[in-house]
Order: C-alpha cells, then structure tokens, then sequence
C-alpha cells in the first residue's frame, strides 16, 4: 500500500480510496468512503487483500456477489464497480446505515442490496468474500459454502497466521478437499478458493 497525503490511500494495482469525492480525482477504482462505524477505509490490511483478490479475480459477464459482513460496504462498492450485483449483509445496523450511505456516495445502491441476516439472501453467488472474525467464519462455514455457484471464488479474511489452518481444514472438508491459496499482507492472511466446483 502507498499512502499519499489527505487525498486517500491507493492500494495497488487497482484501487484508489478516497474520504470524498473530488473533481481532480478521476474515476476507474476511486471508490469513496466516508469514515463511520462500518469497517473497511481501505487501510486495513485484510481489507486490501480482499481488494485485491477482488480486482485479480472478479469474473467475466454478469456475476452475482455474497459480501458477509460488509461494514462500511468497500468491498460491496468495488465490486459493484466491476460489473457485479451484490448482497451485502451486515447485522450491526449502524454500519449497515453507513454502507448503504456509501454505495449512494459511489452512485451503486441500484446494484447492492443490503440485508441483516444471511438468511435474507436467495440463490447462489459466483463470488462471496467475508472479511471478519474467525470465530464467525467457522460458525457459518456450511451456511456460506452452500451459497457458491459452480466455479465460484471464495475469499475468507480477517485471520492471523494461528488462524489458518483451522479455518483451512473446516472450509475444505466441505470444498472436496480443496486447499486454498494464502495470500498475505502484514499480520494478515486471507484464504482463497477459485474454480470451486459445487
């Protein structure tokens, strides 16, 4: 990550954040975010890399994305950039309030619904990211994973290295066995499956 001054953080190659919208700040990946409750600015380092798998791996066409726990929405907002029609669900109210608040700052609340409870989502996804707690992640493991399309990208972040191998086993024993790759960023880790074959 390189940060430049007041203007915003760029997250490389694809992403420029901004706390505003600016004349001089062009468009492509500027995705505005105002800071509030909901997590995600962009300096987080679990935030960047689900970013980033988010920019290398979106598919082509339409496509359809679960972001579980969605927070301040950037992830929601970038993928919404890049062609997708997304459930974003948050169960904490106020940063619900904030996402929603931000996909109207980035022109795309036409392409996110929001909603409280994964159970408010139909159908499945060709792509889902959970940026959150590991804790969470293993409690709605099956839940999740009955959401994937056939050859659909799973991205589980917000874990440390000690978090790793349990979340690997737990979400593989329902993917085939399939191991997923790790990318890294610091402290953090985020676990990726792609091609998942349901």
């Amino acid at each position: 990550m390189t940060r430049s001054d007041r203007a915003g953080v760029e997250i490389v190659p694809h992403w420029r954040i901004i706390s505003r919208p600016s004349a001089d700040e062009g468009g492509g990946g500027r995705l505005v975010i105002d800071p509030g409750p909901g997590f995600g600015d962009g300096r987080h380092e679990t935030t960047q890399l689900c970013l980033q798998a988010l920019a290398a791996l979106a598919p082509p066409g339409p496509w359809r994305m679960l972001d579980f726990g969605s927070g301040s929405g950037i992830l929601s907002i970038g993928a919404a950039r890049l062609g997708a029609v997304v459930d974003a669900v948050e169960i904490d109210a106020l940063a619900g309030a904030h996402g929603e608040h931000n996909a109207r700052s980035n022109a795309v609340s036409d392409r996110i619904r929001h909603a409280r409870k994964l159970e408010e989502t139909r159908g499945v996804f060709e792509f889902i990211v959970a940026n959150i707690l590991r804790s969470v992640l293993l409690e709605f493991a099956d839940a999740l994973v009955t959401r994937l399309a056939r050859d659909a990208t799973l991205v589980l972040s917000g874990l440390v290295s000690t978090d790793v191998p349990q979340v690997s086993v737990r979400y593989a024993s329902l993917l085939r066995d399939e191991r997923p790759e790790v990318y890294e960023r610091g402290d953090w880790r985020a676990l990726v499956w792609r091609r998942v074959v349901q």
